[in-house]
């Protein structure tokens, strides 16, 4: 537990009770060598003395501190990759057997490059088949700063880097300087972005055909990941598909079942 600033063991320990208790979320070994450095900007701001100072403003119901923590805790780096697992299942089975306008989430989007990721992957997929699907995509994540940066498609040449150079080459305009690129009309107006909490209730969105949670949820305690995977359970249409990364536990409950196809694994609401 390195910091430049010396914390009790008591009130770090009170800190991961809190965070388990009251935001589901369980701090791995691993992670917990990170923990401090994350959070210590967070004492500043909200002009906290100590680690069992948060752990208390989050037990007082404080939205805004919860977000904020949450946040800090669960942060990913935004990235354009998606798992060969999931991509090799989009694009052998799942994106053919979708109706026309089928409509999907993409949970956990970070700044929007995930979701353009999707996008622009159906688009490729559209081209090879010949088939206009004009799905419905939508996507999500904590921050409303974040969903604003995922809206404008605006993004350094160091942030376009690990984007596949074909698709960059389709779907990216770059600047005069080439110092930064836009998503194209085309990939940009396709989907729908907007802030969701998976902790709190997940808004009214209407019923999905494919809900695609690459690591959203790995995080959270097993009792919380439940929780959400009903919410995403609840939300699919008969016979709609969840895609999950492999370094997700999904719990199979009522109305969902694994299956293991040929082409990859996925989850399918059977009521």
């Amino acid at each position: 537990m390195s910091s430049a600033v010396s914390h009790k063991i008591d009130d770090y320990e009170s800190l991961l009770v809190a965070l388990q208790n009251v935001l589901g979320v369980v701090v791995t070994d691993e992670q917990r060598s990170h923990l401090v450095e994350r959070v210590e900007p967070l004492l500043s701001a909200y002009k906290l003395d100590s680690l069992a100072n948060l752990a208390e403003k989050l037990q007082e119901e404080a939205s805004d501190v919860r977000t904020d923590v949450l946040d800090v805790i669960t942060q990913r780096q935004s990235s354009w990759t998606i798992s060969p697992e999931i991509k090799n299942v989009l694009h052998n089975y799942i994106l053919g057997q979708l109706a026309e306008k089928a409509r999907i989430w993409v949970v956990g989007c970070g700044q929007g490059q995930l979701a353009y990721s999707i996008a622009m992957e159906i688009a490729s997929f559209e081209q090879k088949t010949g088939e206009a699907k004009n799905f419905e995509l939508m996507a999500t994540d904590l921050l409303s700063v974040d969903i604003k940066q995922a809206e404008r498609a605006t993004y350094s040449a160091q942030q376009l880097m690990m984007l596949n150079n074909e698709f960059k080459k389709l779907y990216v305009t770059m600047d005069s300087k080439g110092e930064s690129g836009q998503i194209k009309n085309t990939i940009r107006q396709s989907v729908y972005f907007s802030a969701c909490n998976l902790t709190s209730s997940i808004p009214v969105m209407g019923a999905m055909d494919l809900i695609i949670c690459q690591e959203a949820l790995v995080y959270f305690s097993n009792g919380v990941r439940a929780g959400i995977v009903q919410q995403f359970t609840e939300l699919l249409k008969s016979g709609g598909i969840l895609l999950s990364g492999h370094n997700q536990v999904i719990p199979v409950g009522q109305g969902l079942e694994r299956v293991t196809h040929p082409e990859g694994l996925f989850y399918r609401q059977k009521s």
